[in-house]
């Protein structure tokens, strides 16, 4: 390759490295605009808002009370209120509130392991594949992700504390945050 070539190379990556380096959020190796970037190609219609809130809330609510059964003396939290908003895409996409732990859980989980046990049959419950496993996101993230038909995606993201997260795409005409059913 000429010297030409391959210093333009080197300079292509180390731009793309410093750009996603940017994107990255002190909360989570996300940024804040939802994109929903499914770990499958989706197969169902999203739903309603209404009906899309209550069942993936109630996803969240239990997945939270089986992390904390499998990992006593970490308590989940709210960390963030539930929003509905356009993606980059153009798709309307929910997030039920996140949750964030009280501790550092990869190594209370035995690197996930727990994670996996108290997660997976959760997941199953709500017509979700198992985790699968973990994948190192840049800035010393571990993530577990796992996606269900309708495009929903479910994550675990831990550095420090952990963030429990849910990115749903629905069907909704407005995609106005007043829409999402508040108790």
């Amino acid at each position: 390759m000429p010297k030409t070539t391959a210093r333009l190379s080197t300079w292509a990556v180390a731009c793309v490295l410093a750009l996603s380096a940017c994107t990255q959020t002190p909360n989570g190796p996300t940024s804040g605009t939802p994109t929903a970037t499914p770990t499958a190609t989706p197969t169902q219609k999203p739903a309603s808002v209404a009906e899309s809130y209550a069942k993936y809330d109630s996803l969240r609510t239990d997945l939270a009370a089986a992390l904390e059964q499998k990992l006593p003396g970490i308590t989940w939290s709210t960390d963030k209120a539930a929003t509905l908003a356009k993606s980059n895409d153009g798709r309307c996409i929910l997030q039920p509130a996140s949750m964030k732990s009280s501790a550092d859980i990869v190594e209370a989980s035995r690197n996930f392991e727990d994670v996996f046990a108290a997660g997976d049959p959760v997941l199953g419950k709500y017509g979700f594949p198992a985790f699968g496993g973990t994948d190192d996101v840049p800035g010393g993230w571990l993530v577990a992700r796992s996606t269900d038909a309708a495009g929903a995606t479910v994550s675990i993201e831990a550095k420090g504390p952990a963030y429990l997260r849910i990115t749903v795409p629905v069907n909704s005409a407005s995609c106005s945050p007043t829409e999402i059913l508040m108790d």
